[in-house]
């Protein structure tokens, strides 16, 4: 399994901005993102392999040494215009849709990288509210390889792109620098164009004991989901969404 580069992925990232680490095996990389100090304005931890990688609502992640990225960002800078996993997914669907050459890549609020129907990768993030200061940490998976028996993954395998992790790596990193630096204003427009549910039926599923099925209109200025259901719009600022023939 080729190793992560250090040198590339520096290379193609804003000067004098990030501090990285990379690791071989540790247990998270949002759990260590959240135990270190911010150096630069940024760090950037990565992982060949996680033994305890989680998703949302304490969900394990699959981390194993296949080639995969396992990478967390964190900063204490205040992203104050739209909801950080969003605007991640964003950045993540256009890279990878830039080096897939096509449109497959998809998103599913309110964190899910999804193609062909089956999810390659998630976005976690968590927030340390600290003395003056808010320390965010994005986590960032992205299934290049999995194993054969875990079917309900999808993967980017067919695209043999493994050569390029470091610079996807890289470039998803730098994404995420700007989207800090420069206000998106058109950040909700962009995201609806990779949505995979847009104006379908859908049931929100929410704290696991209660579920909405509704039309996915829209998100918000916050990043909510807009439902359209039997009695009336409803407005969901968290929850997991289940599509007819996705997952």
């Amino acid at each position: 399994m080729k190793e992560l580069n250090k040198d590339i992925i520096l290379a193609n990232l804003p000067e004098n901005r990030v501090n990285l680490e990379i690791y071989n095996e540790i247990h998270s990389t949002n759990e260590l993102s959240r135990e270190k100090d911010v150096k630069n304005d940024f760090n950037l931890i990565i992982a060949q392999k996680q033994t305890l990688g989680r998703g949302r609502q304490g969900k394990n992640w699959y981390s194993p040494n296949n080639g995969n990225i396992y990478m967390s960002i964190s900063t204490e800078i205040p992203l104050n215009y739209a909801p950080e996993s969003l605007i991640t997914g964003i950045i993540c669907a256009n890279v990878l849709s830039n080096h897939l050459k096509k449109e497959h890549i998809r998103l599913k609020w309110p964190n899910d990288i999804v193609l062909d129907n089956k999810k390659v990768g998630g976005i976690l993030v968590e927030k340390e509210h600290l003395k003056d200061k808010t320390k965010t940490v994005i986590g960032i998976g992205i299934n290049f390889r999995i194993d054969s028996k875990e079917t309900w993954w999808g993967d980017l395998s067919k695209f043999n792109i493994d050569h390029l992790r470091d610079i996807i790596i890289a470039e998803i990193t730098s994404g995420i620098i700007n989207a800090y630096d420069n206000e998106n204003k058109r950040w909700i427009s962009q995201w609806q164009k990779y949505c995979i549910h847009m104006n379908k039926k859908v049931k929100i599923i929410h704290n696991d004991n209660f579920s909405e099925d509704g039309i996915f209109e829209n998100i918000d200025e916050h990043g909510c989901a807009v439902l359209k259901t039997e009695s009336g719009t409803k407005i969901f600022n968290s929850g997991e969404i289940s599509i007819k023939g996705v997952y």
